[in-house]
């Protein structure tokens, strides 16, 4: 009895704002919002989602900002196969999964130059205004070092 009841009020809510035609109609179209996405998360979801913040185009900054964005490239691929991808959105987000609808805002990619006051070989993250910090001016042998123990030492979300 419970059952057809709460079924019955969903189903009205739904067809409040023609979302039941909507679903019975495509069904396929609205499966990533109803259903649960197991698809492992790749190294291009990660790429994609992260928006650089770089500086000023043909700055020194910029230069070394544009080689270390080939090393989180190159080290996404790298970490792929393993359960480094969602590690990686954990510490940026606290989130496992990027949500159906997307993230508001974009999550961003800042850069940590070494002469900044505050700077840091380890990543940094802020999940309140989803910017996740990499460090700038390292050889790849070093990002990469320094991102595994950032990222695996985290253990959840935060700084490393």
């Amino acid at each position: 009895l419970y059952v057809t009841v709460f079924y019955s009020i969903f189903k009205d809510g739904l067809l409040t704002f023609g979302v039941l035609e909507e679903v019975v109609r495509n069904p396929n179209v609205l499966q990533s919002i109803f259903l649960e996405d197991t698809t492992p998360l790749s190294a291009k979801d990660l790429t994609d989602l992260f928006k650089p913040i770089l500086s000023q185009a043909g700055s020194n900054r910029r230069r070394a900002e544009s080689r270390t964005l080939a090393f989180w490239r190159d080290w996404l691929l790298e970490v792929e196969g393993m359960n480094t991808p969602v590690n990686i959105l954990v510490f940026a987000t606290g989130l496992e999964k990027i949500p159906a609808t997307g993230f508001t805002p974009q999550p961003e990619l800042n850069f940590i130059h070494q002469e900044m006051e505050h700077s840091s070989r380890f990543p940094k993250a802020n999940t309140c205004s989803l910017t996740l910090s990499i460090p700038v001016g390292l050889s790849y042998e070093d990002f990469k070092a320094n991102m595994d123990f950032g990222i695996g030492a985290s253990g959840q979300f935060a700084e490393a």
